[in-house]
């Protein structure tokens, strides 16, 4: 893909698709976008959910319905967006595993000139995983 050219509309499309498969039940109600994350991407996700840089509490923290972005990036044809939602709250749960809410990672690719995303994985502290192909529902825990 030498004359691939990532576009705002990229970011915007990755976005509203991340989101549509990973809160279907509408839990979040806040992204966590560092500031040092690429700028389109930063709008992208002010177009889908409220942004804030720090989450509120504690160091190492948050709270829940607020979604942290670890990675987005999009790039000759391919995109990921990859995160954590709330609630962390460090403690120990009673199966003694930190209590580290789940971690999204969603990839997509272009086929026919859309983006397409098959499956996404979901993990937790407990090192399960979960790929989830689209238009399935998440296991219950």
């Amino acid at each position: 893909m030498a004359d691939f050219q990532v576009t705002q509309h990229d970011f915007d499309a990755i976005a509203v698709a991340t989101f549509k498969l990973i809160d279907a039940k509408g839990e979040i109600g806040t992204i966590v976008a560092p500031a040092s994350l690429d700028s389109r991407a930063r709008q992208a996700l002010k177009n889908v959910h409220p942004v804030v840089s720090v989450p509120p509490g504690a160091p190492n923290t948050l709270p829940a319905g607020y979604f942290l972005v670890r990675t987005f990036r999009v790039e000759e044809g391919e995109a990921n967006l990859d995160g954590q939602l709330g609630p962390v709250t460090g403690l120990m749960t009673a199966a003694n595993m930190p209590d580290c809410g789940k971690q999204y990672s969603v990839a997509f690719y272009i086929e026919g000139g859309d983006w397409v995303s098959h499956a996404y994985k979901v993990s937790t502290c407990a090192e399960t995983r979960h790929w989830v192909p689209v238009g399935e529902a998440l296991p219950p825990h």
